[in-house]
């Protein structure tokens, strides 16, 4: 066997249970988010199962309480804890909603872009947290 699993034969992937170890030195509150993630992914509608497990990861910040609520907010839409992740900067932006941006606005727009997607490789590079 690989790593633990839940009642439907899941398992977390080694990227994401690596990180969780590292994360959580507390074996009951490792246990109760290793629970919650691999909840994640059963449902058809929840697509992209380690992309969003890894972005609850990074939103948690290493609190049990802030991984348990990402799971369900991605239980009940995926792309806003992707988006809340992978794209901070550009989720706070009142730019990002308004469809006829100027070219200074689209420019700037996509130098958020291009930050959001910096810091999100910064934090897949660092080891555990």
């Amino acid at each position: 066997m690989n790593g633990p699993r839940d009642t439907h034969g899941r398992e977390l992937s080694p990227e994401v249970r690596r990180r969780v170890e590292a994360m959580w030195l507390d074996t009951g509150e490792r246990g109760r988010v290793h629970e919650a993630l691999v909840s994640y992914g059963i449902s058809s509608h929840e697509r992209e199962a380690e992309r969003v497990q890894l972005a609850i990861l990074k939103l948690s910040e290493g609190q049990a309480e802030k991984a348990l609520a990402m799971v369900a907010a991605a239980k009940q839409d995926y792309r806003d804890v992707l988006m809340w992740a992978e794209y901070p900067e550009q989720a706070r932006s009142p730019l990002a909603v308004h469809r006829d941006l100027s070219k200074a606005e689209k420019q700037q727009l996509a130098q958020s872009r291009r930050r959001d997607r910096k810091q999100y490789e910064d934090w897949l590079k660092k080891p555990g947290k």
